[in-house]
């Protein structure tokens, strides 16, 4: 094998960002397989394409699972900055408030609020940390911006690659078809020289 051969199928080979987001070379259409395959091997190529197919079907499973995560995300993020808002107003008010306030899954406590300078909110491994009213709109409304765009940039990518991984199936789909039709005219071939030798 040539190494110019693995290196135009591995030059496609998916790599993620140092942002977060997926960084996934195009697929590259076979169009013409009988010249894409001359000088090479076609059990190594579909093997190195099959390779390639893994890739782009664990980079779609990642964004699958990244877009469900965002997904659950996004309305909890919208439900504490509306309670951050409504908390906000009634202080200005003085008026008390009855809430519902979550202490575990499944487990609520109540309790009335009046005139609420600050909130706590959850950032993520098991650290809490108390902020003013005004802060913590202003980094719920943050986080909700930053998660619906990541959910719009999750959307794109999967869609490209799904795109990719639709490519490479047809890749190696036209390639075995290929290797299938030059053994049948090779041994097509062969059996016609074995009867003229006879």
């Amino acid at each position: 094998m040539c190494s110019s051969d693995l290196g135009e199928i591995e030059g496609q080979a998916p790599t993620a960002k140092d942002n977060g987001t997926v960084q996934v070379p195009k697929a590259k259409f076979i169009d013409d397989v009988e010249d894409y395959m001359k000088g090479k091997d076609p059990e190594q190529t579909l093997n190195e394409l099959q390779t390639l197919y893994q890739q782009y079907k664990q980079i779609e499973q990642g964004l699958q699972q990244n877009r469900i995560r965002l997904g659950n995300k996004l309305p909890e993020i919208k439900r504490a900055l509306e309670t951050v808002k409504l908390l906000k107003d009634k202080a200005s008010t003085g008026d008390e408030l009855d809430m519902d306030f979550e202490l575990t899954d499944s487990v609520f406590a109540k309790a009335k609020v009046r005139d609420a300078k600050s909130v706590y909110l959850w950032l993520g491994a098991n650290v809490m940390l108390e902020y003013s009213l005004d802060e913590a709109e202003t980094l719920l409304t943050t986080n909700h911006l930053n998660c619906g765009r990541n959910l719009e940039t999750n959307k794109s990518d999967l869609a490209f690659v799904k795109d990719n991984v639709t490519i490479t199936e047809v890749s190696i789909a036209r390639v075995y078809n290929w290797d299938v039709k030059r053994r049948k005219d090779t041994g097509d071939a062969e059996k016609k020289d074995r009867k003229s030798v006879v």
